[in-house]
């Protein structure tokens, strides 16, 4: 095993020459072979063919499984006509149900359509041999699996789950989508509660995993830090003992996990002991990041389009994995060089007014601080909008305030959005930043009149709060107002 210091060479886990693995049948599921797959009973064997799945009826493309998901809204099995109208090649259902579907729709009815799911992917998974890499952690879990799959992608064929489609849902949907072609696939995993990641790898079934953080987040519904550390830790405990664990060596939670593990270990971070590192780290301002990445048996100088020091902690990751599956510096470098924005996650819009610094997705109090000092690199007036962090427990007021205290040093104008916040403010007024400098409003609606009443050329505005707070809802209304004039990568 390597540890934390080691600059030993690592050995790729699998040869160039193993990557095209023909499989079976690459093209579909039959009728049987579905219900088999999902130990279902095949109500009618329909002539269509089956490959993919949907639990959306109005997302479903011809040939797909329509898996009939009862959520708290609403229930998949309303829906099974429309579904069959719309090509699907099966409907998975657990309803006794009379369906006049037509003789081309198979029909397979289980006890749990989730369950079904889950298998189904699982079943189609086993059919390929891509190399699986399986990302989790507290934080920048869709951040680092984009960057991991942009470094795998300047070699491979990569599948990866489409946004954060991370969940029992998410993640089956995405494994369906796999083809002969993919090479790899990096899969996101979301935690809960302790258990759904090791439900993830029992389908998805990764040799890489890959931990970013362990932080008290969603702390009111896993219960304890303990409980979420045990649920990251799932991941690494799935690997088999030809696989890796890729651990952040920033993080003592999950830099101890590699004692856990019978997978070998590659630490990364900013730490001087990981494995893979960066020093020379230097902000470019609205173009990006440079810095040196120094892998263990080679250096190489990033200049990447990514905003903000965390970026490069996500780069190191990716890198990571790179280095762990066999790839030179050389073109672990180029997939870090064509790494791009996700969507309402550090995305810098410019405006012909001024500027938005989309990071609206969700929050914490580390991509808060992040997000804060990146707002300081940049140009012009600084005005953080910022809403609550949701799902910290008892931590949760301290944690307000201490962001309020970084917002009165990193921002010259603060919005604080929701009663949930409001200790945002106390925190800022408590650090100095004069009351006239903040403002308190009720939702994210008053906080889009605000800006548009008080926003001022050249303004750069940060706008980042917990899904909850919905905040990217003001980048298009923001964006419109200010002029529009592209998106810089």
């Amino acid at each position: 095993m390597v540890g934390p210091g080691s600059r030993a060479t690592m050995p790729p886990i699998v040869s160039e020459g193993q990557l095209s693995y023909p499989p079976t049948d690459p093209t579909r599921f039959t009728a049987t072979e579905l219900a088999r797959a999902v130990g279902g009973q095949l109500v009618q064997a329909g002539t269509r063919p089956i490959r993919g799945g949907a639990v959306d009826s109005r997302l479903v493309q011809p040939a797909e499984a329509f898996f009939a998901l009862a959520g708290e809204r609403t229930d998949g099995h309303r829906y099974l006509d429309a579904a069959a109208e719309a090509g699907a090649g099966a409907l998975v259902v657990s309803d006794e149900l009379s369906l006049h579907v037509g003789e081309g729709v198979t029909v397979i009815r289980v006890p749990d359509t989730g369950a079904a799911l889950l298998a189904a992917a699982g079943a189609w998974r086993d059919r390929f041999r891509p190399i699986v890499v399986g990302v989790t952690g507290s934080l920048a879990k869709t951040s680092t699996k984009e960057r991991v799959a942009a470094v795998l992608a300047a070699r491979w064929s990569v599948l990866k789950n489409e946004g954060n489609q991370n969940n029992e849902v998410g993640l089956p949907l995405t494994l369906l989508r796999l083809e002969s072609d993919h090479a790899a696939a990096v899969l996101e995993m979301g935690l809960y509660v302790a258990g759904d990641i090791a439900r993830l790898c029992a389908v998805a079934r990764p040799s890489v995993g890959v931990v970013t953080a362990v932080r008290a987040i969603h702390l009111s519904r896993a219960g304890s830090m303990a409980s979420i550390a045990r649920g990251k830790q799932e991941l690494v405990d799935a690997l088999p003992s030809d696989g890796i664990a890729v651990l952040n060596a920033d993080d003592p939670v999950v830099a101890a996990m590699q004692a856990a593990t019978q997978a070998r270990v590659l630490t990364y971070g900013f730490s001087p002991v990981a494995d893979v590192t960066a020093d020379v780290v230097e902000s470019l301002g609205m173009s990006g990041m440079r810095f040196r990445l120094r892998l263990p048996d080679a250096a190489v100088e990033i200049e990447s389009p990514m905003l903000g020091r965390h970026s490069v902690h996500n780069g190191l990751a990716a890198a990571a994995v790179g280095h762990a599956l066999g790839l030179d510096a050389s073109t672990i470098a180029m997939g870090l060089r064509r790494a791009t924005p996700t969507p309402h996650r550090t995305t810098l819009i410019r405006t012909a007014t001024w500027r938005i610094l989309d990071d609206s997705y969700n929050a914490a109090p580390d991509s808060m601080a992040a997000a804060l000092d990146l707002l300081a690199e940049l140009p012009g007036r600084h005005v953080a909008v910022l809403g609550e962090m949701l799902e910290l427990g008892d931590a949760s007021d301290d944690a307000h305030r201490a962001l309020g205290k970084r917002a009165a040093d990193r921002s010259d104008h603060l919005i604080v959005v929701g009663d949930g916040a409001s200790a945002i403010a106390a925190g800022a007024l408590a650090a100095g930043m004069p009351g006239q400098a903040i403002a308190r409003v009720p939702d994210r609606w008053a906080a889009l009149e605000l800006l548009l009443a008080t926003s001022r050329p050249d303004d750069t505005i940060l706008l980042k709060a917990s899904r909850g707070g919905a905040l990217d809802e003001l980048v298009e209304p923001l964006e419109h107002a200010g002029g529009p004039v592209g998106r810089p990568q």
